[in-house]
């Protein structure tokens, strides 16, 4: 992949993930510790999941809400609840050797009862963007990338890039 003109290398390691309830305090938990495994640049992000009617809970803990009760599990708990309204965020962090950089992405939508689309990547077939009539699940890769929380997570760094001296 691509950013500014430089080539990026995606490697997926198993980062230890600290149990926080702060989207932020998490993120940079990872940078740091993938600082050790990398040279400068490095970058991380990590996503939540913000329901309204628990005042933002799971958020970074829907990782570990999904492998315990999968997305069916997040459904049922959000059908008990006041408000199905979500909040889908995703923070990305940067260190070049000195500054971390920090940009967030954020979509405003709903947490449906039954899955539409493919299931194959977290809470995607369950939620529905405001303003959209299909889930992350029902979407291409393409228009994904083009609105989700993560891509405007990405956009946002890559034009703080753009501006750093």
């Amino acid at each position: 992949e691509h950013l500014l003109g430089t080539t990026i290398s995606r490697v997926d390691l198993d980062l230890p993930e600290i149990q926080a309830a702060s989207l932020e305090e998490v993120t940079r938990a990872k940078l740091d510790a993938a600082r050790a495994f990398a040279p400068h640049p490095v970058a991380v992000e990590d996503v939540s999941l913000e329901l309204d009617a628990l005042g933002g809970f799971p958020g970074p803990f829907v990782k570990w809400l999904l492998a315990s009760a999968g997305g069916d599990g997040l459904s049922a708990m959000v059908q008990g609840l006041s408000s199905n309204a979500a909040t889908a965020r995703c923070i990305v962090a940067r260190w070049d050797g000195e500054t971390v950089l920090l940009a967030e992405g954020s979509v405003a939508g709903h947490v449906l009862a039954e899955p539409r689309g493919s299931t194959e990547f977290g809470w995607d077939a369950w939620f529905l963007p405001e303003g959209s009539s299909r889930t992350y699940g029902e979407m291409t890769r393409d228009e994904k990338r083009e609105t989700s929380h993560r891509a405007l997570a990405w956009r946002r760094m890559s034009r703080l890039l753009t501006l750093k001296p």
